[in-house]
């Protein structure tokens, strides 16, 4: 016999048991549960973070979705804000029409929870973050000098978290940074 042809069959061979086994495997399982189930992709393990209610708050959840040009199973997130003011802009978006409208007591918290594979933050602070007044800068990317900004990224778990906040003045007050930290504090990841 050719050595080639006998290499071939062999090969062949066990491809035909790995799919005997296989096969077998899910008649066992279709017993078990007369029902096929499709394994869960990340967007369906992903929830959004969720803020418990607070007095002058205002909270919008977005649902678990790919993240923009790949495929669920490679990145999945949810965003969630929560604001004292109304959200006007989509949960993705830089809130330009948000901003326009704030006064200059108003705050803009924007939480992003993402499962990504392979994992691409860093754990770089513990959470919540303390937001204090020197990591807020302004003028940010688009936004006006009057709007300050905190943005930051770290690991909590396996889920990548991204935090956005929009103070309505550059510099925010004592008052602000008290109300976004107890409002981090409140944040909760599903």
């Amino acid at each position: 016999m050719n050595r080639r042809v006998g290499f071939a069959h062999g090969i062949s061979g066990l491809m035909v048991l790995a799919l005997l086994g296989g096969a077998a495997t899910l008649a066992a399982a279709s017993e078990d549960s007369k029902v096929a189930h499709p394994a869960p992709t990340a967007s369906a393990r992903l929830a959004p973070a969720r803020f418990a209610p607070a007095a002058g708050w205002q909270v919008r959840m977005g649902r678990a979705h790919a993240c923009v040009g790949v495929s669920a199973s490679r990145c999945s997130q949810a965003t969630t804000v929560a604001s004292t003011t109304r959200f006007r802009d989509c949960l993705e978006c830089l809130p330009h029409r948000t901003v326009a409208a704030m006064h200059a007591q108003d705050i803009a918290i924007k939480v992003t929870v993402a499962i990504e594979h392979p994992l691409r933050t860093k754990r770089t602070f513990a959470w919540p973050p303390r937001v204090v007044r020197r990591a807020a800068v302004g003028p940010f990317e688009g936004l006006p000098a009057r709007i300050g900004v905190y943005q930051g990224a770290t690991l909590v778990g396996s889920r990548e978290v991204f935090v956005f906040i929009v103070f309505g003045r550059a510099v925010p007050t004592d008052r602000q940074l008290r109300r976004v930290n107890a409002e981090l504090q409140r944040a909760r990841f599903g």
